[in-house]
């Protein structure tokens, strides 16, 4: 094998062992999901999967990452000035353009609550994104509605998707757009009480 196979090839390990930790995990849930289903699933091994991730824990929050972190974070790097609802928008439509994500995050969240170490993995990972969602709901609002919480609107961004992955997740009836809809009017009455007054 050259070099430059064997530097291709970590990244696509990753890769198959996220995607086969993935499906198993919304399928059959984080206790229902084994080191050795994720193996015989990604074609990979032990070796591979403990070499890029360090423990289960640690994969399973990285599918987490995946599934809703990581989106969050590209649409904040690269939609700047968003606003609050704007933000919102563009997270839900993420969230919702994939029926399985969910069903997997409901299963991640459920897992974590009897998996001490997962849990502690998965609440810093939440307070990270939070964090970042604060920073950039607060660069607008310093423009926009200097009054306006940052903190308080993320708790409400976080909550609105959360509630909505969690109907999902459970199969119940989300009328999608009515949601977004609601949703986005809850925003922009709360940005609309620290707003500038209009001249």
């Amino acid at each position: 094998m050259s070099v430059d196979e064997g530097r291709r090839r970590p990244p696509a390990a990753r890769e198959a062992i996220i995607r086969a930790a993935t499906e198993l995990i919304r399928i059959n849930g984080v206790a229902g999901t084994s080191i050795s289903d994720v193996i015989t699933r990604s074609g990979t091994s032990a070796g591979a999967i403990y070499h890029h991730f360090g423990s289960k824990e640690r994969l399973v929050l990285e599918v987490g990452r995946n599934a809703m972190a990581v989106p969050m974070t590209m649409i904040m790097r690269t939609s700047t000035g968003l606003s609050p609802a704007e933000l919102f928008s563009a997270a839900f439509d993420r969230v919702t353009g994939d029926d399985d994500t969910p069903e997997l995050l409901l299963q991640i969240w459920a897992g974590a609550k009897s998996d001490p170490g997962l849990w502690k993995l998965l609440i810093g990972e939440v307070s990270t994104v939070k964090g970042s969602i604060i920073v950039f709901i607060g660069g607008w609002c310093a423009q926009h509605a200097p009054a306006s919480d940052a903190g308080a609107i993320a708790n409400v961004i976080m909550s609105l998707i959360t509630g909505y992955s969690v109907q999902r997740g459970l199969g119940l009836a989300v009328d999608q757009q009515a949601y977004r809809a609601c949703g986005v009017r809850m925003l922009d009455a709360l940005v609309a009480e620290g707003a500038l007054p209009q001249p």
